[in-house]
């Protein structure tokens, strides 16, 4: 083991050319921290101090976790044990040496190397054997006794079994070497045939190995070998001996699987029958200058060759194996490095580009450069960057003129930064940390200080150092050349991914460099982890990564045993200890994993629990990739993560691992990748490839492309298989690694700065709109390949046949959606979604599914909507109404559907709007309209009606008596005559009518309190002639879900956003329905707000910081404490940090705007309006007609059809002129609003529908595609919406914020919640995770605490059901601050957490056991819970106030005064409680409590959550056993209080509700009470008194809110109306009469002034219902905007 340093590093550094006596080449346990199986679990002692040994013991109360830095005789010391190992536990204590060498002890007896030989022989002739033999003769002569005594054994068997002579084969590893062996032989064994296969020899006929197997030995090159086997021309039964002449050489390269030994041994030897293997003999020649030991390489070389080393026994070998084969894992500490100084060249480049305008990147590595290793390697940076700078020079700009005044062109300040660049005088690294020229990081410093101690190893040195970003890996590979003074054993080689990762030439020759010593210390980055880098006894983590597949890949770089791999971590970085923690503390499944991993290049499927963030390093630090690059990548349209190819393999680790955590059952032995070998040809080396194992799902026996290399074969395989899943959409975007500039992008979309401040201090603030990114990244793919989603109803049996399913087709795959509900008259329908499997249409499908989409969407908004095939993004096919997925779609794919489409349907559709109806016979006419929709004109924009059946006992002659519409008209067909002008008369005056029902228009079906509009026609239409009809081609149930498209696709837009939001800002740590719901406000008019989430984020919000405040401000009392925790949880902080990072942009505030909907790149055509002067008219026309012709013609360029064909109904079906009259193709008669702003100024083309749009207009066309102006007012409005532009206000934004923490805390706990707490930005510095808190706490010591009475910590704690872990917590807690001599350490401060921590708690037991109150009623419970008097009643009434310490008879005397009432007041609610039949109230409401009662049952909470270490299990305990039983029998929304009328309408109040009564009826002597709210009736309630009445319809009315949640949601938009009145900027009369009802509410807040002289009940009840009305009418009035 390689001691530790005695000395320091200056020491160190005098005496580094005296190697002292007796050093061993390893890290002991004095050295670093190390162990065998991994590093230390329990968290306290994970990251100890690389530079203590015993550190002084801190005066706090608190362990001190890391000691003091100011030690001077640990100061330079690597590293300190993570967890403590014996002496016996190391690897090199069960290590026997093979052979004695100098170094032996001079008492030892030297083996006579004679009988060694001997013994040796006798050994190998009968197992196979690896002799380890000093460079002497020795080794020769044993060579020659071994091969004649193998030959003459062969030539015996032989001779007893002739079938086939066997040879005798000599592996050399350097072809110069085979003369010199060739020489040996001829001399030693003079009676042989010996041969000698050269290069010369090497051909792809089989016959020169046939005539070599005639001789009895041959000699070969190891690289010949592998081809000729690889070929056939030889095979391994040929041979009867195997020996190999430099084992020592593969030991040395650590048994790397590029060597071709090592292959001729895996893929041939191994694979062969036993009985028909060769023997096996290898030469192993130690060093002169050391001893060898039977280390973990010669356990690989056994293993390989499968052969023993001599002289090792069975017992021993076994008591090895036994050992882990796992590095030692280390932890390296290093100084936070200081505030950053700018550098002489640093200045001076800034002196002539101040704003770093030219070569940003080059200024972007060199600061990441001077903060992670020093200002020295600030100006290596830009000295290795020179030849990149001169290329980008203008050669005429050589001489430029420095001195000109005018402001310097980009190519001059090239130049002279150029000039500067070259000709700076560099300093070299000055690792004396005492001395002012100090210039790199103290990170840097401990990384060498690491390396010298290795310099014991010599040659046998490989060392790897991985980093996250390339510049960084280069410098260090300049830096640690540049000291071959001090680590001259070094030879550093930067290999990094960029251009070089798509060559594996490239890596080839690098790791063959490494293994064979050329260069011994490899910087990478993160992109090679994966690769077959040869294992190296030195692994450092120079950044770390938070990725266990990351873990697991740097692991398997390692030689196991004896191998070192070590962290570097930040002293005192919680960020650091949380990554640490997680891809070190592995479970028993993933340590087993990671071990194959390290193994087996097949490696296994991961276990379900890896974890994995969505955001660890990504590739090769994917933000420093050159603009442009060419590297093919997997772009997840969602988020627009990317998967490379050097990611793919982690992405389907994590895949894998989901399909265990979705119950999928996988074998743990089952191999996830299997190789076979490709033969490229003669003379070359074979390629592998590589094939994926996983049954049932996309991507079994998926093949990737062959490589030279097994890992960048399994690269291939895995991105193809990530294509393969995005393709069939099956992989989810949470598992695409996100790149970090665009999370950086996103946090930092609004800066500090420009937080809206400008316009006023609060308010409503205008912010612009998230629009999902998918859209925008699906725009301009091809149109080869569709994605289908279906959508359908859940209730297949209450919606059978209503709703049809539509498929979305988009260009990328949409990712997973869950069910939601829309509505329809006031009914929920649940809405599913499908992915099917990726369809191919040909350019006529396209072509109808083209135009069938424009049909659909210029028929649900009855406007003429157009948009190109291109600018498409997004298709609709509709499916039989009877189609439903499998019941058991399986991992294996989604389900087909191009044979499902009715595509005769969606060509009709796509060629014409309407049809005519066929009305032969009344059978035809049945049939004809069975799930039809109609039309009263032969217009495409127009009122349509569903069939509700024919009418065969009516005729156009008849009066229907059930039609208002016809009522002053003798029979239908009058009517008919009488509405449209040139109807004279009919073909068939027997024809059956047909019996409609008018289907309504575009509605919103998010908002559940959406009410149908009033139809516009007092009497709408209820039966047409089937003659002066048409009928539409869109089937009843394909219209209806057409019908809801609009509404369905703004939900998916939603369900974008959130995924989004979700990944790029909270690294997908909350439930994706709890954020959706968490950034929807009231005002959006959906079925759920962010209210009750905002309630428990709220309480989470003040119980962290809370928390925080305590912990980090230790000297800070309560008064100070409540002021810093407004400053953060304050709604300006709140809009402060939440603005910052961009949160507004994904707030969800305004009402679906259905009537102005239209899909993306859609837009509506206007036709022109027509001059009055006729003969400009006629000019017009002609110039029309002259247009209209053009569109055609652009519309058969674009679709290779017409605009009759596409859009327009077939001419030769419309019928004839005289039935249908050119009135009647007016708009007049149809209803106000229906055809919106195509309803006016059209104009009559000869042949040609006007309405219908033409194609996308161009630049430059005529007016006749311009739009025409609409009314100020909409145009305003509409343009609000395109713009893409909200109006928020700016407590609304602080509540989506806290919301999102509650949502946080469902989804994962406080852990989850604690991270989104950071990633909003908000202050809660230094704390990383929630156990931080508890390594950071300062407690007061037992003897300056109170000490409690006798039997005083018993009895408390039997009370609260939990034992402290700290008793004199317990002792401050009950000490009250009259106590003299104990002020400083009264409850205070305690009591400050433990109100946090105690509202936390209420809120949540409260959201867990009311689940279906509104959050007004929430927010009451819990003020009546947390209240004063409340936990002054519990206090008492739990006994914890006989145990307070205090010193005042005044206390004393109001303490015992209010326990005696409390108690009086308790028998006597009892008692008429059980007389009522009523539930206990609130008895105490009247009792002013003493202060400190309530402040002891808080201080006892803050004091047991410190005591547990800052776990909830034991407040938990106190509020089961104390709180929870008093709060559920006293405290519900029955028992607020003996006035349920006033509760009831506080609660519509605090609902936002302003149409809500109580109305009451008189029967004899009974009166009877309704609560009414919109004028549903909520609840009835009946007594003989009016009051007694109202009281139980109240109590009623509050059940009925208690069991149905949904009730006001549904019911009730008035927050709607109300936010969208308020946007706009009050007048002055406006500002005035709001005062005045300010001051009219403020009047009327006590009602009981008003009521002392009543006598009569019903004056009583009205009086009741007006200051009701009056109260509720005031405060919604002043209400905050949402």
């Amino acid at each position: 083991m390689l001691k530790l340093l005695k000395k320091t590093w200056k020491e160190g550094e005098a005496n580094k050319s005296q190697s002292p006596q007796g050093i061993t080449p390893t890290l002991s346990n004095d050295s670093f921290s190390s162990d065998n199986t991994t590093i230390a679990g329990h968290e306290s002692s994970m990251i100890a101090d690389a530079t203590a040994t015993s550190g002084c013991r801190s005066k706090r109360s608190r362990p001190s976790l890391e000691p003091e830095t100011n030690d001077p005789s640990t100061s330079e010391r690597p590293s300190k044990l993570l967890k403590t190992a014996t002496i016996d536990d190391f690897l090199r204590n069960h290590l026997p040496e093979v052979v004695d060498s100098r170094d032996r002890d001079e008492h030892a007896i030297p083996l006579n190397l004679f009988t060694l030989r001997e013994q040796i022989l006798e050994q190998s002739k009968c197992d196979n054997t690896i002799a380890v033999l000093p460079p002497e003769k020795s080794s020769t002569n044993l060579l020659v006794q071994y091969l004649s005594w193998a030959i003459e054994t062969e030539k015996s068997r032989f001779s007893r079994n002739p079938l086939r002579l066997r040879t005798a084969l000599f592996v050399v590893d350097d072809s110069s070497t085979i003369h010199k062996y060739y020489d040996i032989l001829e001399t030693g064994i003079p009676s042989i045939s010996l041969g000698r296969y050269e290069e010369k020899d090497h051909r792809p006929e089989i016959e020169t190995w046939t005539e070599m197997l005639k001789r009895d030995v041959v000699i070969a090159p190891s690289e010949l070998l592998l081809d000729s086997l690889l070929r056939g021309a030889l095979a391994v039964t040929q041979i009867h001996a195997l020996i190999i002449s430099d084992a020592q050489n593969i030991k040395n390269q650590d048994s790397h699987t590029s060597l071709p030994i090592v292959q001729v041994m895996n893929d041939f030897y191994r694979v062969t029958d036993p009985l028909s293997r060769p023997r096996v003999f290898a030469l192993a020649a130690t060093p002169t200058d050391r001893r060898s030991h039977f280390d973990s390489k010669m356990l690989k070389l056994e293993q390989t060759l499968d052969a023993r080393v001599f002289g090792i026994t069975a017992e021993k070998r076994a008591e090895i194996l036994a050992l882990p084969d796992r590095p030692n894992e280390l932890v390296i500490l290093y100084d936070t490095p200081q505030q950053l100084t700018e550098t002489r060249l640093s200045k001076q480049l800034h002196q002539l580009d101040p704003a770093e305008t030219v070569f940003r990147r080059h200024y972007r590595d060199s600061r990441r450069a001077h903060e992670e290793v020093g200002p020295c390697a600030y100006d290596l940076v830009w000295r290795r960057a020179l030849k990149e700078i001169e290329s980008g020079v203008m050669p005429w700009y050589e001489d430029s003129d420095e001195d000109s005044d005018e402001s310097p062109s980009t190519n001059s300040i090239k130049s002279r930064m150029r000039g500067v660049v070259k000709n700076w005088a560099y300093t070299m690294p000055n690792l004396d940390s005492s001395s002012r020229g100090f210039n790199v990081s103290h990170k840097f410093l401990r990384l060498v200080q690491v390396l010298a101690t290795f310099s014991s190893y010599g040659d046998g040195f490989r060392g790897i150092i991985f980093v996250q970003r390339r510049a960084i890996a280069l410098v260090l590979a300049d830096l640690l050349r540049m000291l071959d003074d001090r680590l001259g054993f070094l030879r550093p080689q930067a290999v990094v991914g960029a251009s070089q990762s798509s060559d594996p030439e490239y890596y080839r020759e690098t790791f063959h460099s490494f293994a064979t010593g050329v260069c011994n210390l490899l910087i990478a980055t993160k992109s090679l982890e994966d690769l077959e880098v040869p294992r190296a006894s030195m692994v450092v983590r120079y950044d770390l990564f938070e990725s266990q597949v990351s873990h697991a890949y740097v692991r398997a770089r390692t030689r196991g045993r004896e191998s070192h791999l070590l962290h570097m971590v930040e002293r005192g970085n919680d960020v650091h200890r949380r990554i640490l923690s997680r891809i070190t503390n592995l479970d028993a499944d993933m340590l087993r994993w990671t071990e194959t991993l390290c193994d087996s290049s097949e490696s296994s499927v991961p276990p379900s629990s890896l974890r994995e963030t969505i955001n660890p390093y990504h590739s090769d630090s994917e933000d420093e990739d050159e603009v442009g690059s060419s590297a093919d990548y997997i772009m997840d349209p969602t988020t627009s993560g990317r998967i490379y190819l050097q990611d793919a393999t982690t992405v389907l680790y994590r895949y894998a691992a989901n399909l265990r955590s979705k119950g999928v059952t996988i074998s743990d032995n089952q191999r996830l990748f299997e190789f076979g070998d490709i033969h490229k040809g003669f003379g070359m080396p074979r390629d592998h490839m590589c094939t994926l194992n996983l049954p049932g799902t996309p991507v079994d026996k998926i093949q990737g492309s062959h490589s030279s290399s097994k890992a960048q074969a399994r690269r291939s395989a895995c991105f193809k298989a990530c294509k393969t899943l995005f393709e069939t959409g099956s992989l989810e975007c949470r598992l695409v690694p996100l790149p970090t500039a665009l999370r950086i992008q996103e946090r930092q979309t609004v800066p500090e700065k420009e937080v809206p401040s400008n316009q006023k201090t609060s308010g409503t603030r205008s912010y612009p709109r998230k629009q999902p990114d998918f859209w925008t990244n699906t725009s301009g793919g091809n149109l080869t390949t569709l994605y289908p989603t279906v959508i359908y109803t859940g209730d297949a049996e209450k919606t059978s046949g209503e709703y049809s399913p539509m498929a979305i087709l988009t260009r990328k795959p949409l990712p997973e959606f869950a069910t939601f509900r829309l509505f329809s008259s006031g009914l929920a329908i649940p809405i599913r979604f499908q992915k099917a499997a990726p369809i191919h249409l040909d350019e006529a499908r396209l072509k109808d599914m083209h135009l069938y989409t424009l049909r659909i969407c210029r028929a649900t908004m009855n406007k003429p909507l157009f948009c190109s095939l291109e600018d498409m993004l997004y298709f609709f096919l509709p499916l039989p109404s009877k189609w439903r997925p499998p019941v058991d779609v399986g991992l294996e794919g989604p389900p087909v559907i191009l044979g499902s489409i009715p595509w005769d349907l969606v060509s009709l559709a796509a060629g014409q709007w309407a049809v005519p109806i066929k009305s032969g016979s009344p059978q035809e006419l049945e049939d004809d309209l069975n799930g039809a929709i109609i039309q009263d004109r032969w217009i495409e924009f127009t009122r349509r009606y569903s069939v509700v059946k024919v009418r065969k006992d009516l005729t156009p002659l008849s009066k229907p008596p059930d039609s208002q519409r016809e009522a002053h008209y003798e029979n239908l067909f009058e009517f008919c005559k009488s509405k449209r002008k040139g109807l004279d008369s009919l073909t068939n005056y027997k024809q059956p009518v047909i019996e409609v029902a008018k289907v309504p228009a575009i509605l919103n079906h998010l908002n559940p309190t959406f009410k149908l509009p009033s139809d516009a026609l007092k009497y709408p239409a209820k039966y047409l002639i089937p003659e002066l009809c048409a009928k539409f081609t869109l089937p009843a149930s394909i219209y209806r879900t057409a019908m809801l498209l609009p509404s369905i696709m703004r939900r998916i837009d939603d369900f974008l956003i959130v995924k989004e939001l979700d990944a790029k800002l909270f690294d997908n740590v909350v439930r994706e329905d709890l954020l959706h719901v968490a950034i929807c406000t009231p005002s959006a008019g959906l079925e759920y707000d962010y209210e009750r989430l905002e309630l428990l984020g709220d309480a989470f919000l003040k119980y962290l910081s809370s928390i925080y405040l305590f912990v980090t401000n230790p000297s800070l009392n309560e008064g100070s404490l409540h002021v810093a925790r407004q400053k953060i949880i304050s709604n300006k902080s709140l809009l402060q940090h939440s603005t910052r990072v961009g949160l507004p942009a994904y707030i969800q505030s305004k009402e679906f705007g259905y009537k102005s909907w239209q899909p993306p790149n859609f837009h509506v055509y206007f036709p022109p309006k027509p001059p009055k002067d006729p003969e400009s008219r006629a000019m017009q026309v002609s110039r029309d007609e002259e247009m209209v012709g053009d569109a055609e013609s652009s519309m058969d360029s674009q679709n290779g059809t017409g605009l009759d064909a596409g859009l327009m109904m077939d001419a030769s079906s419309i019928p004839d002129e005289k039935n249908v009259p050119l009135d009647s193709q007016s708009t007049a008669a149809l209803e106000p609003g229906e055809l919106a702003e195509v309803s006016s100024g059209e104009i009559l083309l000869p042949g040609v529908d006007v309405v219908t749009g033409p194609p996308t207009p161009t630049a430059g066309s005529p007016n006749v595609l311009a739009p025409k102006k609409k009314q100020k007012g909409k145009r305003k409005k509409a343009s609000s919406d395109k713009d893409g532009v909200q109006w928020l206000a700016d407590k609304a934004i602080a509540d989506v914020a806290e919301a999102i923490i509650g949502a946080a805390y469902i989804s994962g706990g406080r852990e989850a919640a604690l991270q989104v707490t950071k990633a909003l930005t908000i202050p809660v510095s230094n704390i990383d995770r929630w156990s931080d808190f508890g390594r950071k706490v300062l407690t007061p010591l037992p003897n300056i605490t109170a000490k409690l009475r006798q039997g005083s910590i018993a009895a408390i704690e039997k009370i609260i059901g939990h034992k402290f872990n700290i008793p004199h917590l317990l002792g401050q807690a009950m000490t009250h601050s009259s106590t003299p001599g104990y002020e400083s350490t009264s409850y205070e401060r305690l009591e400050f957490i433990g109100d946090a921590i105690l509202d936390f708690m209420v809120i949540r037991h409260i959201y867990d056991r009311d689940q279906q109150l509104s959050p007004g009623a929430l927010t009451m419970l819990k003020g009546a819970m947390v209240s004063n008097s409340a936990l002054a009643a519990v206090c008492v009434w739990s006994g914890l106030h006989e145990h307070l310490l205090f010193d005042s008879s005044q206390l004393a005397s109001s303490i015992q005064g209010y326990a005696n009432e409390l108690q009086d007041r308790q028998d006597k609610e009892y008692a008429l409680a059980k007389q009522e039949g009523r539930s206990v109230g609130q008895y105490w409401l009247d009792i002013e409590p003493p202060k400190a009662l309530s402040d002891l049952v808080e201080s006892i909470i803050g004091a047991i959550y410190i005591s547990d270490n800052f776990s909830p299990v034991g407040v938990e305990s106190m509020f089961d056993s104390v709180l929870k039983p008093f709060y559920d029998k006293h405290i519900t929304l029955h028992t607020l209080s003996h006035h349920p009328t006033k509760i009831l309408f506080e609660l519509f109040q605090a609902q936002g509700c302003q149409q809500f009564e109580i109305t009451k009826d008189k029967d004899e002597d009974r009166f009877r009470c309704h609560v009414l709210v919109h004028e549903v009736i909520l609840a009835s309630g009946e007594d003989t008194t009016p009051t007694l009445a109202a009281r139980q319809a109240s109590l009623l009315a509050l059940d009925a809110l208690e069991g149905d949640a949904d009730f006001l949601t549904r019911t009730c938009d008035c927050r709607t109306h109300i936010t969208h009145k308020k946007l706009h900027k009050k007048t002055a009369f406006e500002q005035a009469l709001e005062r005045a009802l300010s001051k009219a509410g403020e009047e009327t807040e006590n009602p009981q002034d008003n009521k002392e002289d009543e006598e009569d009940e019903e004056e009583e009840f009205e009086e009741r219902l007006d200051y009701a009305s009056k109260l509720t009418g005031y405060t919604a009035g002043t209400e905050r905007v949402d």
